[in-house]
């Protein structure tokens, strides 16, 4: 039960620092070419998918190291890294600018 409130909050902090940093990009590039709005957003995207390599390299280092730790470590780890992710990716989504 704890773990799955642990989830619940990675969810809901990454989303909030990814919809601040996605709207306010958005917003700082209202004026500028659909080109440079782009670019913004792309962004916005960096650090979501730097948090995703970093995911799968700690699981590929876990999977050496299983059967020491057992399955539940890895599962756990793969779930934060799941929840991270989409908290990310749905603030960006959230704080894009759609007009």
């Amino acid at each position: 039960m704890y773990f799955l409130a642990a989830c619940l909050i990675v969810v809901v902090l990454s989303f909030e620092v990814s919809f601040r940093r996605s709207w306010n990009l958005s917003r700082n590039s209202r004026g500028a070419a659909p080109a440079q709005r782009l670019v913004a957003r792309r962004r916005a995207l960096w650090p979501a998918l730097c948090a995703l390599i970093c995911t799968l390299l700690v699981l590929i280092g876990f999977d050496h190291v299983q059967d020491k730790l057992g399955l539940s470590v890895t599962t756990n780890l793969m779930m934060l890294g799941a929840s991270f992710f989409s908290g990310w990716f749905l603030g960006v989504i959230a704080g894009m600018d759609r007009g």
